[in-house]
């Protein structure tokens, strides 16, 4: 698996979402490696990871990222790292967190997948790469669905989105739509952080009955709501994210 890697310190192993890649981290890296060791995978299917079979056993795949984290734990001088998953990511950290043990330290998951069902979002179909309209489609649809406001075509966040869609190969709604979060919360055997922003339109019937469902299934679990967010909280809201992870995972 392809991976940003940056700074030298503690493993810091960030999952990105559907449709992404390691620039799903972008505005965090730089001040998470002020302190940790980062390691930002493309995951397979992804970017610039290599490719996966169309029909690939899910159990299968999952098992390709768990190893490949538990390499990166195998490396680390300070024994074990710290995982940080993202929506799709978040769903996959959940997952392989109690397979790799002791070796994680701590997990944060922000606006994971994992509960079945979500929101419905309201989203035009993007064209292809030579249509006129494109650029203006994926900014509106950012607002529609990953930030909290629409973008402006020329932000450079529409060209993150636009790479990172077209070097999407798997289709992450395979793990992200099952119901597996709930389940994998008890048996984490590291402490639990999970994050959301307030504007978030995925989490149903609410976002409040989300939390109090991971409070009920995990109940020493850390939940933080970062008002004005929206999904992709990391980006919208980059400075409190960054502290919240600083202030969990570095010790």
């Amino acid at each position: 698996m392809n991976a940003h890697v940056a700074g030298d310190g503690p493993a810091l192993v960030l999952l990105h979402g559907g449709h992404g890649s390691w620039t799903h981290w972008v505005r965090n890296i730089d001040a998470l490696a002020r302190h940790f060791g980062v390691v930002a995978f493309d995951l397979p299917g992804y970017s610039a990871s290599p490719d996966v079979p169309p029909d690939i056993d899910i159990d299968r795949y999952v098992a390709w990222i768990a190893d490949a984290v538990a390499s990166v734990a195998a490396q680390d001088r300070h024994g074990g790292i710290d995982l940080v998953g993202f929506s799709f990511g978040g769903a996959l950290s959940a997952r392989i967190a109690p397979k790799l043990g002791d070796a994680v330290r701590r997990i944060s998951l922000l606006g994971p997948s994992g509960f079945g069902a979500r929101g419905v979002v309201d989203m035009v179909r993007l064209p292809p790469p030579d249509d006129p309209g494109r650029v203006a489609i994926a900014a509106a649809n950012l607002g529609a669905f990953m930030l909290a406001k629409p973008a402006a075509p020329d932000d450079p966040v529409v060209g993150i989105q636009l790479a990172n869609i077209d070097g999407t190969r798997f289709d992450s709604r395979r793990i992200s739509r099952r119901s597996t979060m709930l389940d994998d919360l008890p048996h984490i055997p590291a402490p639990v952080q999970m994050i959301w922003g307030a504007l978030d339109k995925l989490p149903i019937p609410s976002l409040a009955a989300r939390a109090q469902a991971c409070r009920d299934a995990r109940p020493d679990v850390r939940i933080t709501i970062v008002p004005d967010g929206g999904h992709w909280i990391q980006y919208d809201r980059p400075h409190a994210i960054n502290r919240l992870l600083i202030d969990f995972h570095r010790r």
